[in-house]
């Protein structure tokens, strides 16, 4: 009801509303469990009905409550916009994509480090990598035990390619600040035209 009245509210003085929302698919199990309803309590066909645009947060796999993967899977990213396709139109939708990784450290795994993508890029330089089949990316052990998921530019700016390919409205980041020349010539390479 408040975003209803929110929105007409908006609307009456021409401006757009959009929503964000967290992820969540049917597989993936939150933890901790008191922590569960950011997933399952929002109303996601009654919100996307009311507003504009729905944001879909595709980030956040692993955080210090879910410790030690990457921040999205690729597969976990189209995972979580089939779900959300089943409550939005594709049309008024927009794909959230984080500009960040995390650096774990095995010993402190509740205090993981983000950084945005071109320091991650600069510091996975500096240790070796390995694929990691369960997440479909590769994993750098760096040099003082630490570790890392290669979420890169080039990642992201392959990822924007679900937007063409569900029909999405466009995409948004997480965030300004965190990008670089070098993301935003990969997201250029990627997309040309547009």
């Amino acid at each position: 009801a408040f975003v209803a009245e929110l929105t007409a509210a908006v609307h009456a003085w021409g401006g757009v509303v959009s929503y964000d929302l967290v992820p969540r698919t049917d597989t993936w199990t939150v933890i901790p469990k008191d922590l569960e309803f950011w997933s399952t309590a929002p109303q996601r066909r009654e919100l996307a009905e009311i507003v504009d645009y729905t944001i879909l947060m595709s980030y956040d796999q692993f955080n210090r409550y879910r410790p030690g993967g990457p921040v999205a899977a690729p597969w976990w990213v189209e995972d979580t916009l089939v779900y959300q396709l089943r409550y939005s139109d594709p049309h008024e939708l927009i794909l959230g994509v984080p500009f960040y990784g995390r650096v774990w450290d095995p010993n402190d795994l509740e205090h993981p480090r983000a950084f945005p993508l071109d320091r991650l890029e600069r510091l996975a330089d500096t240790g070796t990598e390995a694929w990691d089949d369960t997440y479909g990316l590769n994993r750098v052990e760096l040099p003082d035990g630490r570790f890392l998921y290669l979420e890169d530019s080039e990642l992201i700016a392959d990822r924007l390619g679900l937007v063409g390919e569900y029909s999405l409205a466009g995409w948004a980041a997480w965030r300004l600040g965190f990008d670089s020349a070098t993301l935003w010539e990969a997201i250029a390479a990627d997309s040309p035209g547009s």
